[in-house]
């Protein structure tokens, strides 16, 4: 008999559309919201923030993916997305940040001195990434 093995990236709890919470919340595996989220968030896990959701908060978490929108500021010990309809007011503490083409992002973002992001020192990433039509209009051919 095989069991299956429970990882942070596997998004077990979902807050709904039309759901709304102010409150500090805390989570060990994956949580995507659809809703509407104010407060403080906090987890070892992964946060996806769906196309409808939107989010007030000091976030303390290993991953985040954004396709909705954030305020505040974030602090990922693993990395930061923001997908190409995602929309991110506020500062980002990351070794890791991808911003999509199409994505806004409108803040500061800190990738050397991660206070309180990560304990361990890594090396700062920042990848740039391209759609499909851009690369097209770049290529003079």
């Amino acid at each position: 008999m095989m069991f299956k093995k429970e990882s942070a990236e596997e998004i077990v709890s979902i807050l709904g559309e039309g759901t709304e919470m102010v409150t500090d919340l805390s989570f060990s595996r994956g949580l995507r919201v659809d809703g509407v989220v104010n407060g403080k968030i906090r987890s070892e896990g992964l946060l996806v923030i769906g196309p409808k959701g939107k989010v007030e908060a000091e976030l303390n978490v290993r991953k985040v993916l954004i396709d909705g929108e954030f305020h505040g500021i974030i602090r990922a010990s693993d990395r930061v997305e923001i997908h190409n309809d995602g929309r991110v007011y506020g500062d980002i503490f990351t070794p890791c940040l991808i911003i999509e083409a199409g994505a806004l992002f409108e803040g500061k973002c800190n990738m050397s001195d991660l206070k309180g992001a990560s304990s361990e020192r890594e090396t700062p990433q920042l990848k740039a990434v391209m759609s499909a039509g851009d690369s097209e209009k770049s290529n003079p051919d």
